[in-house]
C-alpha cells in the first residue's frame, strides 16, 4: 500500500483461501470451497456499483481496491473495515443480498474511518456516526428511500435499548464519554453509531441535504488520511455552516446524556406499518401471510425488535409456528426472536439457542443471547454457563471475554 493507515487498521488472514472477482477493483475471498464463494459472489454482486455510489457521494476513492474476505463464523464483528479488504462474518451471506447493507457500511468506512480516523477512542463517533450516516446513504441511492428508512427504524430501536442498557451509568449513553480506565469492549454499544448518525441527520435537516452533501466532501478532503477529535469537527462545523450553533444545541448532542429532543424517530409507509404490527401483537394479533408476503429479514428484524417483551409463550410459539422465525437462516431474525422467546419460558427453542450459541461468535448474537439466559431462573443460568463451558475454545478472546463478563454480572 502507499497510503499510510493507524495500526488498528493493518490485518492479514492465512488459510486455504480462493477468490471470485466481482468486478475490476473487486473481488471477494473465502476459505471453504467453491459452495461458499459461490454464494459470497452472488451476496455481494453489486459491490462495485456500490463503491461508484459512494465516490459520487463523498469524493474519490483512495485505495486502489476494494476487496472482501469472508472469515470463519467465530468472527467476533459483522465486518472490519481493513482498507482494500474488508473482513466479514459468513453470516451476512444470506442468499437474497441482505448482507449489502454490511458491505455498505464497511465501504463507507473508506472515507469515514479509514480517510478520517478518530484520534482517542473517545471520539469513536467520528469513525461509526459518520460511517452509519453514509451507509444509509449509500443504501437508500442502490436499494431506495424504503429501506434506508428501515435501516434506520432499526437503529432508532437499538438506541433506545442502549439506553435501558447504561440507566445506571449514562455517561456512555454520551457522544463523546470519558473513557479513562475503561475497556472499550465493556462498553461497546449502539451508543456512538445510532446517536452520530441522529446527530449528522440533525444538521442535515437543519441546514438542507444540498448543503450538508457540500460541506461533508469538504470535510473528507480537508482531513483525509488524519486522525482528528470531535473538538476539531466542531471547529470546522461551526466555520464553514456559520450560526449553526445557535440553531442547534451542540453541547446537547455531545456532552448531554440520553438521546437529545431533536432528534427524530424515522418515518416511512414500510416503517409505520411493521410498528403497528407489532403493537397489534400484544393482543394476540399474528401478521397476516398477506401482511408480510414481500418482507425480507429486515422487516422481519425490525418487527421482532418492536414486540413488547411482556407477552406470553403461548403468543411466541403461535407466531413460530406459521414462520418458523426460529429457523430462519438471517442471524439476524433468529436472534430476535430466540432472545424473545427466552424470557417467557418457552425451553423447546433452548436447542436452537445452543446450535446458535455453538455455531456462530459474533458478538451482536452472543451479547443479547447470553444476557438473557443469564437475567433468567437458575435453570437458564446454567444452561448458559454449560453452553460457554463447551464453547469458549471456539470464540475469538474478545467475545469470549464479553460472555464471561456477562455470566460474571449475573452469577
Amino acid at each position: 500500500m502507499a497510503q499510510c493507515v493507524p495500526p488498528y487498521l493493518f490485518a492479514f488472514a492465512a488459510g486455504a483461501i480462493g477468490s471470485r472477482d466481482l468486478g475490476p477493483r473487486t473481488r471477494v475471498y473465502a476459505e471453504g470451497g467453491d459452495t461458499l464463494l459461490d454464494d459470497a459472489a452472488r451476496e455481494f454482486a453489486g459491490v462495485e456499483d456500490m463503491v461508484k455510489v459512494g465516490e459520487s457521494l463523498f469524493g474519490p476513492y483512495e485505495w486502489e481496491r476494494f476487496d472482501l474476505l469472508v472469515l470463519p463464523p467465530s468472527f467476533p464483528y459483522g465486518g472490519m473495515e481493513n482498507p482494500r479488504m474488508v473482513f466479514l462474518t459468513p453470516t451476512v451471506i444470506k442468499g437474497d443480498a441482505a448482507g449489502a447493507q454490511v458491505v455498505a457500511h464497511e465501504l463507507a468506512h473508506s472515507w469515514t474511518g479509514n480517510l478520517i480516523t478518530n484520534k482517542t477512542n473517545e471520539d469513536f463517533w467520528l469513525n461509526e456516526g459518520f460511517t452509519t450516516y453514509a451507509e444509509r446513504r449509500i443504501v437508500e441511492v442502490v436499494q431506495g428511500e424504503e429501506r434506508a428508512a428501515l435501516n434506520s427504524g432499526i437503529g432508532w430501536r437499538g438506541l433506545n435499548r442502549m439506553m435501558e442498557r447504561f440507566k445506571d451509568n449514562m455517561e456512555f449513553t454520551k457522544l463523546k464519554p470519558k473513557m479513562a480506565g475503561i475497556d472499550p469492549d465493556d462498553v461497546y454499544s449502539e451508543v456512538p453509531y445510532e446517536k452520530g448518525f441522529q446527530f449528522l441527520w440533525r444538521i442535515e435537516r437543519q441546514i438542507g441535504r444540498p448543503a450538508f452533501d457540500e460541506f461533508l466532501k469538504k470535510y473528507i478532503a480537508t482531513f483525509k488520511f488524519q486522525s482528528i477529535d470531535t473538538e476539531t469537527f466542531l471547529d470546522f462545523l461551526k466555520a464553514n455552516v456559520p450560526g449553526i450553533e445557535n440553531q442547534i444545541d451542540l453541547d446537547v448532542w455531545i456532552e448531554g446524556t440520553g438521546i437529545p429532543p431533536d432528534a427524530m424517530e424515522p418515518d416511512s409507509a414500510t416503517y409505520r406499518k411493521i410498528c403497528t404490527l407489532a403493537a397489534e401483537f400484544k393482543s394476540g394479533k399474528i401478521p397476516s401471510e398477506d401482511e408480510v408476503a414481500d418482507w425480507s429479514g429486515q422487516e422481519w428484524e425490525l418487527y421482532l425488535e418492536n414486540l413488547s417483551t411482556d407477552v406470553e409463550a403461548s403468543q411466541v410459539t403461535a407466531l413460530d409456528e406459521r414462520y418458523k422465525l426460529s429457523e430462519s437462516r438471517d442471524y439476524e431474525v433468529k436472534v430476535a426472536f430466540l432472545q424473545l422467546a427466552i424470557p417467557t419460558g418457552c425451553r423447546c427453542y433452548f436447542n436452537e439457542v445452543e446450535k446458535c450459541l455453538k455455531q456462530v461468535g459474533r458478538m451482536k448474537y452472543l451479547r443479547p443471547l447470553y444476557s438473557s439466559l443469564a437475567k433468567c431462573s437458575e435453570e437458564e443460568k446454567m444452561l448458559a454457563k454449560r453452553i460457554f463451558s463447551e464453547a469458549h475454545e471456539f470464540y475469538h478472546p474478545i467475545a469470549r471475554s464479553v460472555a464471561e463478563s456477562i455470566l460474571s454480572k449475573h452469577g
